[in-house]
């Protein structure tokens, strides 16, 4: 998870973005009112000098124009006067061509010049102008700085917004992340640990107390289920085991008693029947002994037994195993893959579930079939892979051979338990792994995904 995902960023970033906005409304509205408050003293103050010039008749201006800039004491008063054809009579300035009678102008500092200044020209009774002007430099400098303040409140309120955003964020940030590593430590079977509870009883103590509840009542619960597993299948294994020991027993007797005594009979199909119980025995017992085998993984902290190890070598393993029962059904098993990578596990564990993997293999593909063994590296990414060119798991099958007692279409005359998928999905669970069922065509292919590449140095 990453800092701009988390709640309390997005929060904390959409109020300081509702906050930010306010506050360039506000600094704008001050903008406007104070430059329009300015402005509009300046406007009050050319009409009521042009006020004084409209009463004065045409002759007179020059003398009334010459008499106002020599009485302009703040030097921010400027006069001229136009004749019909727009040249100055007289004047302290040369006013800008395209004035508008009674219509104020504005006119920016020109080349050279640092002044600005607001106009309002009159109409004189010959047919010219009196231009009257009042110099606004300041209220322009005034603008700038204003526009410059609010833009520059802006980038540093941002800035401190994301800022504050970040901090406020790393702390429920750690927090979630040891959450999280804990919880994943509690999904691979750990259920003693516990999620810290801060104390300070905000919304992720809450999730922590109530999911410690949780764990708590799962850790019951799984701890009735084991113990009921486990009592029976310990109390009906024990006389399963004496039973098929009497059968034997029967089996011998009734092998080796060819001359039976007068009166006494021997049903000549007895061994055959005793040999189909023992059969059904062995098959009961070995569902019995997947269960124990899974209700350990289930509740064992298998995790302590990991280690680094090259599944290379692990598949080796399993290929020299399995040698004699391939060639025994003439069957090809062919060790394939690249050595020299490293992965995490339990080399125990993974041993069995290469082991059933490829057992299994021999057991539904045809004699003359072909099975390998190997390891390969994909995307980045250390892969088991066993392969075979049997009859395959159909695609909607896949899913449901995981679990436990489910037995595919093709399966349905080989003996088995129906378990050893599941135990090979639960030690994969455990690792962390990814199992996968491909189509081989034809066959099967299953891959267990393990994790990033790390070459043996």
């Amino acid at each position: 998870m990453r800092i701009h995902t988390t709640t309390t960023f997005r929060l904390t970033a959409m109020l300081g973005a509702a906050f930010l906005c306010a506050m360039c409304a506000l600094l704008g509205l001050i903008y406007v009112l104070t430059e329009r408050e300015l402005v509009g003293r300046t406007d009050e103050v050319l009409a009521f000098q042009a006020r004084a010039f409209a009463s004065v008749p045409a002759p007179r201006l020059p003398l009334l124009v010459r008499a106002a800039i020599l009485n302009d004491a703040s030097h921010l008063g400027h006069f001229a006067l136009l004749d019909a054809h727009g040249h100055v009579v007289v004047g302290d300035f040369t006013p800008p061509r395209g004035l508008h009678p009674s219509e104020t102008a504005e006119v920016p500092p020109g080349p050279g010049e640092q002044r600005a200044l607001r106009l309002l020209p009159l109409r004189t009774g010959d047919g010219g102008l009196v231009v009257i002007a009042r110099d606004i430099t300041q209220i322009a400098d005034l603008r700038h700085r204003m526009l410059a303040i609010l833009l520059a409140s802006g980038l540093i309120a941002s800035v401190l917004l994301l800022l504050a955003a970040i901090v406020l964020s790393a702390a429920p940030l750690r927090r979630v992340r040891g959450l999280t590593a804990l919880a994943t430590r509690i999904a691979t079977g750990e259920l003693t640990l516990r999620m810290p509870v801060s104390g300070q009883n905000d919304e992720l103590d809450v999730i922590a107390t109530t999911v410690n509840v949780m764990i708590e009542e799962i850790a019951r619960l799984l701890e009735q289920v084991k113990g009921a597993t486990d009592a029976i299948a310990h109390d009906l294994r024990s006389p399963l085991a004496h039973l098929r020991g009497q059968l034997e027993q029967i089996r011998s007797h009734a092998t080796h008693d060819k001359h039976p005594a007068p009166g006494q009979a021997t049903d000549p199909a007895l061994p055959g029947l005793i040999d189909t119980a023992l059969e059904d025995l062995d098959t009961v017992l070995a569902r019995f002994s997947a269960l124990l085998r899974i209700a350990e993984l289930e509740a064992t902290n298998r995790q302590a037994c990991f280690a680094e190890l090259d599944p290379m070598s692990l598949a080796a393993s399993v290929c020299e195993l399995f040698e004699p029962l391939a060639e025994e059904r003439d069957i090809k098993l062919v060790l394939s893959g690249a050595w020299g990578h490293l992965i995490h596990g339990d080399e125990k564990l993974l041993f069995e579930v290469v082991s059933n993997l490829v057992e299994n293999a021999i057991k539904f593909i045809a004699p003359g079939g072909n099975i390998s063994v190997g390891v390969i590296v994909d995307r980045g990414m250390i892969v088991l892979v066993v392969r075979d060119d049997g009859p395959g798991v159909p695609i909607q099958e896949r899913d449901s051979v995981l679990r436990r007692y489910y037995r595919g279409s093709s399966a349905q005359h080989t003996a088995g338990s129906g378990l050893g998928l599941s135990l090979v999905a639960e030690i994969v669970h455990l690792h962390g792994y990814v199992l996968q069922l491909e189509d081989a065509n034809p066959g099967l292919e299953v891959r267990i995904i393990c994790e990033s590449s790390v070459a043996i140095k």
